[in-house]
Parts: structure tokens; sequence; C-alpha cells
């Protein structure tokens, strides 16, 4: 069965206070707003931003995922710091 609602997080877009999380249709499903919402934490009017939740944890469970950087060694017949013309 499909997914047809996803929970959309209110948050504050000066202090990233979370101000609550609705459960809405995808169709009606709207993240861009140029609203201002009342924050408890700056108390004042803010610009609201929204987000589905738990997309920033998948994106660093995700990172952690990925294979670890290793350093690049010279090549083994070319003495450090020289250079190929």
């Amino acid at each position: 069965m499909p997914i047809n609602e996803v929970n959309v997080i209110r948050s504050c877009g000066v202090c990233g206070t979370e101000i609550e999380t609705v459960t809405i249709k995808k169709d009606n499903m709207m993240l861009t707003t140029e609203e201002l919402v009342w924050c408890p934490n700056c108390q004042a009017d803010r610009p609201e931003v929204r987000d589905v939740a738990g997309r920033l944890d998948a994106i660093k469970q995700e990172q952690r995922s990925y294979p670890k950087a290793v350093a690049a060694k010279p090549f083994s017949d070319q003495p450090p710091g020289s250079s190929r013309g």
C-alpha cells in the first residue's frame, strides 16, 4: 500500500526551534513558504521553515555509510616532490 501522507516539521527560520509537526497528504504538500510563524524561543514572528520529518537523519545515516577517505600515496618510481614534465 503506498504512503499517501507525510509528516512535515514547521520550525523557526532564525533559531531553528521546532514549532510543530503536522501530517499532510503528499498531494497537498508545500515546503516553500513566505509565512511568518510565532516562535516561542525568539518571542517574535519569524520566517517559517518546513521540512519532511526524518529527512536530515536519513541524510546523516547515508553519509555515515560512505567509505572512509584514504590519503593518496605518491608513485613508487617517483621521488616525493618531483614532477613529471
